[in-house]
């Protein structure tokens, strides 16, 4: 199969690469800045990630929507405020370190490199989407990891959308004050949410609308964050039309600061997402 035929590489805008993927299984979009998965939509199928139509695409600014890689923490950094929300490499520009053309699908590395530690994403796109992050501590220290496969789907109205798999687990809502709490059935969302779920297992996203469900698999992720800012917040965020809320919910594949993985020198730690329609 002729790689040049399937995969594109051109500026989105002046100085900003965009990997533009056409292929039989698959269409998709990852852009170097931030490693970032822009689009992805399987043969035959409508777009499942959503990407917000007012995103800002230039070096330091995260793209709002596909899957930002959050990392080597996430969130706010637990020691030192002035450092950047949700770490240092979504606003950064990759290295395209490959990409590998097969029957099955494109598969694209990408790396982000200091004298500390590197950090590598390989992003496997064909009749499912698979994210994996790996962290390598070139350091002395031990390097703290978390952070999280930020991934943003696309729903028809997010009020209609049902959430299973994490029934019958702690989490953190972050929402107003920090509290724990027990998720007893199905999530619905009418309402801001902001939580974080103790739970390593799959989950899925039913969507009538779409008359679809969104399964996300994951390894090595002991949480699960679900997020939708909901009418306040979307309205004070300028990358994000002011009802974008309706249209997207996240569900990531994460590591919350609390679970962070200790890296010894020389030593290497992987998390992934995978994301298939049914």
């Amino acid at each position: 199969m002729n790689t040049d035929s399937i995969v594109h590489l051109e500026d989105l805008v002046p100085g900003y690469p965009v990997l533009t993927i056409k292929h039989p299984k698959c269409n998709g979009q990852i852009a170097l800045h931030g490693a970032h998965v822009m689009s992805w939509s399987p043969e035959g199928a409508e777009e499942v990630l959503y990407l917000s139509p007012d995103a800002v695409y230039r070096e330091g600014k995260a793209i709002r929507g596909g899957i930002p890689l959050c990392w080597p923490w996430f969130n706010a950094h637990p020691s030192n405020p002035d450092l950047p929300s949700h770490g240092l490499v979504r606003a950064q520009f990759w290295e395209l370190e490959s990409t590998d053309v097969t029957d099955d699908g494109v598969v694209v590395k990408l790396r982000c490199d200091s004298e500390q530690w590197s950090a590598v994403a390989t992003i496997s796109m064909g009749s499912s989407l698979e994210v994996a992050l790996q962290s390598t501590n070139l350091a002395d220290d031990p390097l703290l990891v978390s952070g999280a496969l930020h991934s943003y789907f696309s729903v028809g109205e997010v009020q209609k959308i049902t959430i299973k798999g994490l029934e019958n687990t702690n989490y953190l809502d972050t929402v107003g004050d920090h509290t724990v709490r027990h998720q007893d059935g199905v999530i619905h969302i009418d309402q801001e949410v902001d939580r974080y779920y103790d739970s390593s297992g799959s989950v899925r996203l039913e969507d009538p609308l779409k008359n679809r469900t969104i399964l996300i698999e994951k390894k090595a992720s002991p949480s699960t964050v679900v997020w939708n800012p909901w009418i306040e917040k979307a309205a004070a965020l300028s990358d994000l039309p002011n009802d974008g809320y309706q249209n997207f919910v996240c569900i990531e594949a994460a590591i919350t600061n609390d679970h962070a993985v200790a890296v010894g020198k020389g030593e290497s730690h992987c998390f992934s997402t995978r994301i298939s329609v049914k």
